[in-house]
């Protein structure tokens, strides 16, 4: 058993709160050689390229060479900086994806508050991401005592499109109390100098931009040659097996399951590898596969920052201290799961 995996493990769950200033960004990782190597597996510290399904190879960026009888295929989503004009390596754009990002964005950040600066910050985006973002932002800056100018995009008509409207609205007050400019019905067509151009010919003034939007499939899975989804990755059955070779597996973001539109939140991808851990022994030793059913309800919750947060679950929803301290114990039962298991006995 091998785990390719550039190094450090970044969790989403705590990302945001990390990017407040909540957490600390060792508080929000997991060292996947501890953990693997814990197993009797071997930690390969590099990164696959591409994959030659034909031959069962993997290449890697180093250079290397790997052969495989299975593989399960995990490198989720990344952002699409070439979707608008201008965001390609600019160095003021700041894609939600890696994780790592919002690390290097809260020094980013800091230092300009430590310089006496207040830059002001567009973010792209008005999903769960985009919103945590938004309010983390802020909160960062309470913390170093500067208020900041942020204003939150979406193309849309409101904000967490997929949550109660009850929710959407909520959101939206408390996102305003913290000083957030809220614009609906607004697409970014360009970045120029440092401000950003929508498609009615408005200007929004951004020296920081965060894009929390256009996520698009990890250039790995287009590269196999196997059918793909063309937003969503690698088709995949209930088994979570490439729907046209059953030595590939993938779960998460990298996944398009057959029958579902399934939401890019980790509770899937979760849930998911457990059935491909199922599914990978049963492939080895012959007995029958299980098939992965994803739940119609799940429990989904924002931090937004400053203690707060909201949480929903189907129609339902609640926002307040009391949501921000169940996603505290969810998300930290979940990486101490990890830690605990990593090490040595």
């Amino acid at each position: 058993m091998q785990l390719v995996d550039p190094g450090a493990f970044w969790y989403s769950g705590l990302a945001t709160g990390m990017l407040g200033g909540s957490y600390e960004p060792g508080e929000d990782q997991v060292d996947p050689r501890r953990l693997i190597e814990r197993h009797g597996g071997e930690f390969i510290e590099d990164r696959v390229v591409a994959m030659n399904p034909h031959a069962r190879s993997a290449r890697l960026a180093g250079g290397g060479q790997l052969e495989y009888d299975y593989v399960s295929i995990n490198v989720g989503s990344r952002v699409d900086t070439d979707a608008i004009p201008g965001m390609a390596d600019d160095p003021t754009v700041w894609p939600v994806k890696p994780i790592s990002n919002l690390w290097r964005l809260r020094q980013h950040l800091e230092a300009r508050f430590l310089a006496g600066d207040s830059p002001r910050v567009a973010v792209i985006g008005g999903g769960p991401s985009g919103c945590e973002v938004a309010a983390n932002v802020t909160a960062l800056a309470a913390r170093h005592g500067h208020e900041l100018y942020v204003t939150l995009i979406t193309r849309d008509e409101r904000l967490i499109a997929q949550a109660p409207p009850g929710a959407a609205r909520a959101l939206q007050r408390i996102l305003a109390q913290q000083g957030v400019v809220i614009r609906t019905h607004t697409a970014v067509v360009r970045r120029e100098r440092q401000a950003l151009l929508a498609a009615d010919g408005s200007w929004i003034d951004a020296d920081v931009v965060v894009l929390a939007n256009g996520l698009e499939t990890h250039p790995l899975i287009s590269e196999l040659g196997l059918p793909t989804h063309p937003q969503d990755g690698l088709r995949v059955a209930g088994t979570l097996q490439s729907i046209a070779d059953q030595r590939i597996f993938a779960a998460g973001d990298c996944a398009a399951l057959e029958g579902f539109a399934l939401p890019r939140l980790g509770v899937f991808g979760v849930r998911q590898a457990s059935c491909i851990h199922a599914n990978l022994l049963a492939s080895v030793t012959g007995t029958p596969l299980v098939h992965y059913q994803p739940q119609k309800r799940y429990l989904s919750i924002l931090n937004l920052g400053r203690g707060t947060a909201l949480a929903t679950w189907g129609p339902f929803w609640w926002q307040g201290s009391s949501s921000m301290w169940l996603k505290d114990v969810i998300d930290r039962r979940f990486l101490d799961n990890y830690r605990s298991d990593a090490r040595e006995t």
